[in-house]
């Protein structure tokens, strides 16, 4: 199987990012700054800078995905997919929590314990399972392609640590960033390798890190 090459960009912000807030299969729209922010990534996408062919967009079907896809790769006139297995990772009855409360109210509960039982959630290996299901069944349908993929923090994170042959205990040393374009392919055996990560050069300050 020819190498499928993925451009995976994190959705632009929300209040709940600002706030701090766990937003996971919680449906929160983009806050005016996000709204900016993905059409500031529209002109990257369109200029010179950008020189991929695109084949293929697919998008989480959360609307602060799926609307950052719709600003910034329109243009493309290439149908978006909706794909709900590229959705954030469920925090179940922890939604809507603000990290600082949760931290101090919950010590019990650890997020990045990989088997740690999440009430009507997704314990982090069986969300980093669907999240390489999805990214590996993707390359299938589309080998040699460029596939353009709009999703979440938590999405990004896992495809990093597959790329990069990482645990899902393993430190991560920067934070992903709104809008952030992050490259990598999968090819023959399901074999990830890591191209590009966490350009931002598109936008004019910094935006939040990864809450979801």
């Amino acid at each position: 199987m020819d190498d499928t090459r993925f451009w995976l960009i994190r959705h632009g912000e929300t209040q709940w990012n600002a706030d701090r807030r766990l937003q996971g299969w919680r449906d929160i729209p983009l806050s005016p700054i996000g709204r900016r922010q993905a059409r500031q990534l529209e002109l990257y996408l369109r200029s010179a800078s950008f020189d991929a062919r695109v084949d293929h967009i697919v998008s989480s079907d959360l609307c602060r995905a799926y609307d950052t896809a719709c600003a910034a790769a329109a243009h493309f006139g290439l149908p978006i997919e909706r794909n709900a297995d590229l959705r954030e990772r469920s925090y179940g009855i922890y939604e809507g929590r603000d990290w600082t409360s949760m931290a101090q109210a919950m010590p019990h509960i650890d997020f990045r314990d990989p088997l740690q039982a999440i009430e009507q959630g997704e314990s982090l290996q069986a969300f980093a399972q669907r999240v390489a299901h999805a990214f590996e069944a993707l390359a299938e349908r589309h080998p040699g392609r460029n596939v353009l993929v709009f999703s979440h923090g938590g999405v990004i994170d896992i495809a990093w640590r597959r790329a990069s042959g990482l645990d899902l205990t393993a430190p991560r040393p920067a934070p992903i960033l709104n809008t952030s374009i992050n490259r990598f392919s999968i090819g023959a055996g399901r074999q990830w390798r890591m191209l590009d990560w966490g350009r931002v050069a598109h936008l004019d300050e910094e935006a939040l890190d990864d809450v979801g």
